[in-house]
């Protein structure tokens, strides 16, 4: 019953990156598959009679003609309009919202196991093997071998 206005719902399917390889767009999950997911992730943190008042609203939410399936047409429409629905939502809530340290909290990060070095030597080899590998993995993107991963 809603519609996507003046959206040009048959947008190319798949956009370029920067090493100019296509990439399918980023998919919008399903409704009900958001929701399942979102209960599953509340089970292990609220007592049982919460979690069944979550479950009743959920259902609610997701009901035929409901504010999720009304929702989940804007968000479709936003998908057809844009290259990524989701990079401006990301970009304000990761990193112009949030006042936590970046490099923790949304940024890509190793974090190393400590290390017990007995001399510089120790240290010099650990730097050469770390630096060996980041190079490796950016020869694998240089040749485009490296798999886009999906979560």
């Amino acid at each position: 019953p809603w519609g996507c206005g003046q959206s040009n719902l048959s947008a190319p399917t798949v956009y370029r990156n920067a090493s100019s390889f296509a990439l399918p767009r980023q998919p919008v999950p399903l409704l009900a598959q958001t929701m399942t997911q979102y209960l599953r992730s509340l089970e292990p943190l609220v007592n049982p009679k919460d979690l069944e008042q979550t479950r009743q609203l959920v259902a609610a939410f997701e009901a035929p003609g409901g504010e999720g399936e009304r929702l989940q047409v804007r968000l479709k429409c936003r998908a057809a309009r844009l290259e990524n629905w989701i990079r401006d939502w990301w970009i304000q809530a990761a990193y112009l919202e949030n006042h936590l340290p970046l490099v923790v909290h949304s940024s890509p990060a190793v974090v190393l196991p400590k290390q017990d070095f007995n001399d510089w030597r120790g240290q010099l080899r650990f730097a050469a093997k770390l630096i060996a590998g980041v190079l490796d993995f950016k020869a694998k993107i240089d040749r485009q071998t490296l798999l886009v991963e999906y979560s």
